[in-house]
């Protein structure tokens, strides 16, 4: 084959994917990098990132406005209890903008662009997989995630210190590689260890999501042997050195919220119920009170380190057991007070100086989300219908379908909705406060199974296309 044709078969090949990849950078870049772009403000967790690195907001701005530009000085270090994946990814940032020097400014956009880049490139995974689909299959595939995560809620948060930006990349990235591997079965090796990097991103992202390990680590395990086997030995010890390593006083924190903002402001007996699980008499006089009013004792470290170790989440998780009625009760109030706020609520988007008010949000972008809450709103429990069939249709694929690669891929999207499923009842009943945030990547993984059920649906057309197309072609009927 001549050179030029080799080009013109490749472009007829790739010029969609590549058309479909440009456009969905292209959102990204208008929304983080370009003139006008934003943020998310800091709630004050960026310093749990950044204390590491010496970097800090020039001005203080949390919650009313994003600020885009932080300077670095050793003053500014902090030996911060926190680990996170995002601080690699903060510190790659530094380094390449040049900005580790006494009085250099940072630019938030340098940790977008590297966010921006994570998620790009699931999209392209995402891409390659879809390589034998017909043209019209792999827009209409593709079209859907594109939507979904260029909408501003998702988006803003590429252009923050936030940990949960990690994460975001993390499981995107992670799940686009999953679908590739089945899809496309690369070179073994190669996927193994891509998924794996994607997979230690995910997991060491934040305490509240190396739980969840044992889905990479399960999927890795069935790919390969050996390989496989060790990639998910290394998941399953990263996430179990993030939970035992992780700051007491910050899980102390959170159990001394449902203890004593929910749980003690509950009927009929609280302060039994308190003091079955570990509170002290004395300790009583703080029901009702959460860890952000100035008269908590969780200022104290060592006092809030030794309230956890009385207390903790197991004790927790037993009684939320014995008491099912109770539980369903919170979930319940989680899913209909909280799960509308897809937004953070009060985080403004826009930097100061340019004329928005105090925590104002943007609209652009945001048509995704918007439709999402407002459908929240109006009918909370839909995403219990969503899910239960959703799960039933895994299932029913699982058991019925012929095609290897068509179950794996069912089995991988049940995976992603027990992780939703896992995700929503940690949030729920993990800390009553800002549900709003905790409930973040609970809406991921629901994105995530539109974006599966909407590819099923996709490909079941394809077929009865495929089908009608193959059939012969009945002989004239003679009069």
């Amino acid at each position: 084959m001549l050179p030029y044709q080799q080009v013109v078969s490749t472009l007829r090949v790739w010029w969609l994917p590549a058309a479909l990849l440009v456009v969905f950078a292209g959102l990204l870049a208008w929304e983080l990098l370009l003139p006008g772009y934003i943020g998310l403000a800091d709630n004050g967790d960026f310093g749990k990132v950044t204390g590491h690195l010496g970097l800090a907001s020039r001005r203080a701005t949390n919650f009313v406005y994003f600020q885009p530009e932080c300077v670095w000085s050793k003053q500014n270090y902090w030996d911060s209890p926190y680990f996170s994946s995002e601080t690699l990814l903060a510190w790659l940032a530094l380094e390449w903008s040049g900005g580790a020097r006494t009085g250099r400014i940072f630019d938030m956009r340098w940790i977008g662009a590297i966010h921006m880049v994570l998620l790009t490139a699931a999209v392209a995974f995402l891409l390659a997989a879809l390589r034998g689909q017909p043209k019209w299959a792999q827009a209409a595939i593709a079209t859907v995630p594109i939507l979904i995560f260029t909408d501003v809620c998702y988006a803003a948060y590429c252009n923050t210190f936030y940990m949960d930006a990690a994460t975001l990349s993390g499981l995107l990235l992670m799940t686009a590689l999953a679908v590739w591997i089945v899809v496309a079965e690369p070179n073994r090796i190669a996927g193994i260890v891509l998924f794996t990097v994607a997979a230690m991103l995910f997991v060491l992202s934040k305490t509240q999501h190396a739980v969840w390990m044992v889905f990479p680590a399960a999927f890795l395990a069935t790919r390969g042997r050996r390989a496989g086997r060790i990639a998910a030995a290394l998941v399953m010890l990263a996430g179990i050195g993030m939970l035992v390593t992780s700051d007491r006083s910050y899980r102390g924190q959170a159990i001394f919220n449902v203890l004593f903002y929910r749980l003690g402001r509950q009927e009929p007996a609280p302060a039994q119920d308190l003091l079955a699980l570990g509170v002290q008499p004395a300790e009583l006089r703080f029901i009702g009170m959460h860890s952000y009013v100035p008269e908590s004792p969780i200022v104290d470290r060592q006092w809030t380190e030794g309230f956890y170790a009385r207390t903790g989440f197991r004790r927790l998780a037993a009684w939320y057991v014995r008491h099912p009625s109770r539980t369903l009760h919170y979930l319940t109030e989680t899913l209909t007070e909280g799960g509308h706020d897809m937004r953070p609520f009060g985080l403004g988007n826009f930097p100061p100086g340019q004329g928005h008010q105090p925590g104002e949000r943007t609209t652009r972008l945001a048509l995704w989300t918007d439709w999402r809450s407002a459908l929240f709103r109006r009918w909370p429990s839909h995403v219990v219908v969503w899910y239960g069939l959703f799960v039933a249709g895994c299932l029913g694929v699982g058991a019925c379908e012929r095609r290897p690669a068509t179950r794996r891929l069912a089995l991988l999207a049940l995976g992603i909705a027990l992780l939703g499923a896992g995700e929503f009842f940690a949030a729920s009943l993990g800390d009553p406060l800002d549900p709003a945030r905790h409930l973040f990547q609970f809406h991921v993984c629901t994105e995530l199974t539109v974006c599966f059920a909407a590819a099923w649906v996709v490909a079941r057309v394809t077929r009865r296309l495929e089908r009608r197309g193959s059939d012969p072609v009945p002989p004239p009927v003679r009069a």
